[in-house]
């Protein structure tokens, strides 16, 4: 079994000499580069993770019925924001520490994840939290890991949410007293704009680590009007662990010590690239060139704070989630959000391209303000070379992954468009 050293040659030649899933691919030579080896193995796509699954993804030799009883591994489901449902195989010491590392790469983190009796609260989609799920009235206690992880949501919608729903959460946020509160800035913009129509104050964390999906710039505004804290973006997958970690400066930096990643370019998206990840040191779970379906930017010069390694300016949003502009120019989740920008009096918005210039533009209000909504459709014309309709709605509908797709081309397969296999 790997250990939490390993090296990127360590996985490429114990998933080559024992993994079934790859069998046939060549290991790695002596002296040979991890670069060459790695090129050998096909990219892995939550379809192919699928039909692996569980069996030829556990190395030769292993007893998996066993190693379920004592808790070694679980089964865990995930699913992307389009709602990909896969399960894999879940390795909590692995996820604690890799986890643990990327807390490091932003100095509001570093302080206090490793001081004793850190705990955290989580608000995300009740669906699928790591490896729990609370889609019921389930009394706070019940809803505490391991005494350190407190999961707040138990509704699928947040646009559900009863006044005595946020009452309950913000008085269990009050009991728990969590350092960090982790969340899917959605749900978090939801319960702050609750928050606030209530003129109800809040605990206060050290900390906010935004995760789940893409962070828009609206719901950042509105998380702002309750929390006053330091607000970090955070990148990473069930599948993969947690990739990279936003900086003081905004820049992504690469938690390196616990996967390898490739930037494979993107010939329509110039300068930008799809994200590959290889996890390192997981005895269980062994992906190697997992196609992430995201896409990034990688920055140029040294980041300010002085960390190296891989370093990304910006997450563009998932590749799925492009729409296409009148021109034929392919437009990232990033690239709308920031035409958009943090609109006064929105709390979410959703994009939807029906036809090659049709585009319409839902709009969630706060109810706080009264949001332009000519000026959205100004904002967005420039952009995408056509004029949407905007129009305002209570909620927008949650996918089967309980998270929101912010932009959706329902026309064509601009997935395929934007990697040339169209």
């Amino acid at each position: 079994m790997l250990d939490s050293c390993a090296t990127l040659l360590d996985v490429l030649t114990h998933c080559a000499q024992r993994v079934p899933l790859y069998r046939g691919v060549e290991a790695p030579r002596p002296g040979e580069s991890s670069a060459d080896a790695l090129a050998r193995f096909p990219l892995l796509d939550k379809a192919t993770l699928r039909g692996a699954f569980p069996h030829r993804l556990v190395p030769e030799g292993v007893a998996l019925p066993q190693a379920l009883k004592r808790g070694d591994v679980s089964f865990v489901g995930t699913s992307g924001t389009g709602g990909e449902r896969v399960q894999v195989l879940w390795h909590q010491p692995w996820w604690d520490a890799q986890e643990l590392a990327g807390f490091r790469l932003h100095s509001a983190m570093a302080e206090h994840v490793d001081r004793p009796g850190f705990r955290e609260a989580v608000l995300t989609t009740p669906v699928c939290s790591g490896n729990l799920c609370h889609v019921a009235a389930l009394p706070m206690e019940e809803r505490i890991e391991g005494q350190r992880t407190l999961f707040l949501n138990q509704t699928v919608h947040p646009g559900s949410w009863r006044d005595a729903d946020i009452a309950r959460m913000a008085d269990e946020l009050e009991r728990f007293r969590p350092d960090a509160l982790e969340a899917d800035p959605a749900y978090l913009a939801w319960f702050s704009v609750r928050l606030a129509r209530a003129g109800r104050g809040v605990h206060q964390p050290r900390f906010v680590d935004v995760s789940y999906e893409f962070p828009t710039r609206c719901a950042l505004a509105q998380i702002a009007r309750s929390f006053e804290v330091p607000v970090i973006d955070t990148y990473g997958s069930t599948e993969c662990g947690f990739v990279f970690c936003a900086c003081e400066h905004g820049r992504y930096h690469h938690n390196s010590e616990w996967s390898h990643v490739e930037l494979l370019p993107l010939e329509r998206v110039p300068g930008a690239a799809r994200l590959v990840v290889t996890p390192l040191g997981n005895p269980w779970l062994n992906l190697v060139r997992f196609d992430s379906g995201d896409v990034v930017r990688q920055a140029t010069g040294a980041c300010p704070c002085g960390r190296g390694g891989v370093t990304l300016e910006a997450i563009e949003g998932r590749i799925q989630d492009f729409v296409v502009g009148a021109a034929g120019e392919l437009v990232s989740v990033r690239r709308v959000d920031r035409a958009l920008g943090a609109a006064r009096g929105v709390l979410q918005w959703r994009l939807v391209q029906s036809a090659a210039e049709r585009f319409e533009l839902e709009v969630v209000p706060d109810e706080l303000d009264t949001p332009a909504l000519d000026d959205l459709r100004e904002r967005l014309a420039e952009l995408l070379g056509s004029r949407p309709d905007v129009r305002a709605v209570r909620s927008i509908p949650v996918e089967a992954s309980g998270k929101f797709r912010p932009c959706r081309a329902e026309h064509l397969d601009v997935a395929a468009l934007a990697k040339g296999t169209a």
